[in-house]
């Protein structure tokens, strides 16, 4: 494991340099400065250490460079998607209780950005052939949310500032990672176990639902203090739970005893 994290490492830090070297001519022609291309990196540098994690894990039957990419990138075109959706779900809620505001404000989030992650992953990766193995469906639902939660980073912290950027590698990213890894994890079942597809189906959905409400439902809770740990025990919740999908999935593979 320490050879793969390190392997990821590097992998990333490349990825990332290439990826800055696009916003350098900015740079050149004064409508970016040095801590914009700082506030950048720190953006974009989890999400793409977290898949480049996944891939390494993926030993067995790597899945196409190519889908993976599509998976990213619809994963971050979702983000304008959500944005007029929350927008008008929001222009609804008129209560004048708090607690139930903040309440639909979260469910609204957490519903809004799981399906249209859910109907990337569904509509184009889980009919796809090289969709063949359980550990699949938490490869593609990661790269697909990490699309997601590096063009909502960038949103963020390009209007915001670097402890923002900070705040967000250690909290906003790894949510949407274990989000994604519980999705992708019961379609993974519902792939390989077709008598019981549309029960494992319901729980993609449902579950990481329920996980990204709550914890958003906590740290929307602003006005009271302290109650923002809620957001952290569901989040570690979620993170021992995606752990152990992670290594049940690496071990159903019909693959492993062909290496």
């Amino acid at each position: 494991m320490g050879k793969l994290l390190k392997n990821s490492f590097f992998t990333s830090v490349i990825i990332t340099a290439l990826y800055l070297s696009l916003f350098y001519p900015l740079i050149l022609i004064n409508k970016f400065d040095w801590f914009d291309l700082v506030l950048v990196t720190l953006s974009i540098s989890p999400g793409i250490f977290i898949m480049v994690v996944i891939y390494n894990l993926d030993k067995y039957d790597k899945e196409p460079l190519w889908l993976l990419a599509i998976a990213f990138i619809l994963g971050a075109m979702n983000l304008h998607l959500d944005v007029d959706i929350l927008d008008f779900l929001y222009s609804l809620i008129n209560t004048e209780n708090n607690l139930i505001r903040v309440g639909e404000e979260a469910l609204s989030v957490g519903i809004t950005e799981e399906v249209l992650k859910f109907l990337v992953v569904m509509l184009i990766i889980y009919p796809n052939k090289n969709f063949d193995e359980p550990f699949d469906g938490i490869v593609y639902a990661v790269f697909v949310g990490m699309g997601f939660a590096t063009a909502e980073n960038l949103a963020f912290v390009m209007n915001g500032s670097a402890s923002l950027a900070i705040m967000r590698m250690l909290s906003a990213v790894p949510a949407h990672f274990v989000f994604a890894v519980i999705m992708g994890y019961y379609l993974g079942k519902a792939k390989s176990i077709k008598k019981s597809q549309l029960y494992y189906i319901s729980l993609s959905l449902l579950i990481p639902i329920i996980f990204h409400s709550l914890y958003d439902y906590f740290l929307f809770l602003d006005f009271i203090p302290g109650i923002w740990v809620g957001g952290i025990i569901t989040l570690l919740t979620a993170l021992y739970i995606a752990k152990n999908s992670i290594i049940e999935h690496l071990g159903a593979s019909p693959f492993k005893n062909k290496k």
